[in-house]
């Protein structure tokens, strides 16, 4: 898959761009690839970590209000039902939709390098000396459901762009690797956030994480029990045709296992946190 999505202006532009970028991605951020390499101690920390904490210091109930009236204007259905049938669907067809109607320059290419294919994607906010539109790149190299994830992370840095004013960069990497990072970063938290809220909305939420609940006084959400980590599992495979044994290659399934445990957890936190 190798697509860009622009108005024919400057397209040359937007791929030498893109091409910079990806390059520079590895050796700028040498401690993500060493993350992506060695993965086992950012799946420990996401496999242990309390969610809900998390999310009560960096994301407030109306700031998450606030984010579900944004996404229900690109996605009327946004946390009532599932977005798409198939990830496959959402590209290109629904992907390139959803860049027009945002006025979004969107380009998905594969980079399957020894270090690129632990680039996922990016999000480059205008820049009136360097962009017109945002930009968003998508690494088509991953699996079909990876990448349908890679795309709703990076809308969400689009729509929550303006709730995090002060913590703005001016390119915002997605690496397969240091979810638990995401945790300590607001703006990639609530981009995180679309992604669980996307992949799970409500009623199907309330089914997979129907565990017993922890009354006590403060919520918490620190391990997924057998019983929610298999259907977790299941839905992945039986929707997204994205099974850790069996289509994803041996160096990335623990890579991907920790974005799995990341999304799910951080889903069951907002629905144990705030009822969303």
């Amino acid at each position: 898959m190798n697509r860009t999505v622009e108005n024919g202006r400057g397209t040359l532009h937007l791929r030498r761009l893109v091409a910079d970028i990806v390059s520079g991605a590895a050796k700028n951020h040498p401690e993500a690839i060493r993350a992506w390499r060695a993965p086992r101690e950012d799946l420990r920390r996401v496999a242990t970590r309390d969610y809900v904490r998390q999310l009560r210091r960096h994301l407030g109930y109306r700031e998450l209000q606030e984010m579900l009236r944004l996404a229900r204007q690109v996605w009327p259905g946004f946390n009532r039902r599932q977005l798409t049938a198939a990830p496959r669907e959402l590209f290109p067809t629904r992907a390139a939709r959803v860049a027009g109607q945002l006025r979004i320059h969107l380009q998905v290419k594969p980079c399957g390098g020894r270090d690129e294919i632990a680039l996922r994607g990016f999000y480059v906010e205008q820049r009136p000396a360097l962009l017109e539109r945002p930009l968003i790149f998508v690494n088509s190299a991953h699996h079909p459901g990876a990448v349908s994830t890679t795309f709703c992370h990076e809308i969400g840095h689009h729509l929550t762009a303006p709730l995090f004013e002060h913590a703005r960069s001016p390119v915002h990497f997605f690496f397969d690797s240091a979810y638990a990072a995401h945790l300590n970063d607001p703006a990639e938290l609530a981009a995180d956030a679309i992604c669980s809220l996307a992949g799970y909305p409500h009623p199907l939420a309330v089914q997979i994480f129907s565990a017993p609940r922890n009354w006590a006084l403060v919520a918490k959400v620190d391990k997924l029990p057998d019983d929610v980590f298999n259907r977790v599992f299941r839905l992945l495979t039986d929707r997204y045709g994205l099974n850790l044994a069996a289509t994803i290659p041996i160096g990335q399934r623990l890579n991907y296992l920790a974005g799995m445990i990341h999304y799910a957890k951080l889903r069951w936190a907002l629905l144990d946190e705030y009822d969303i």
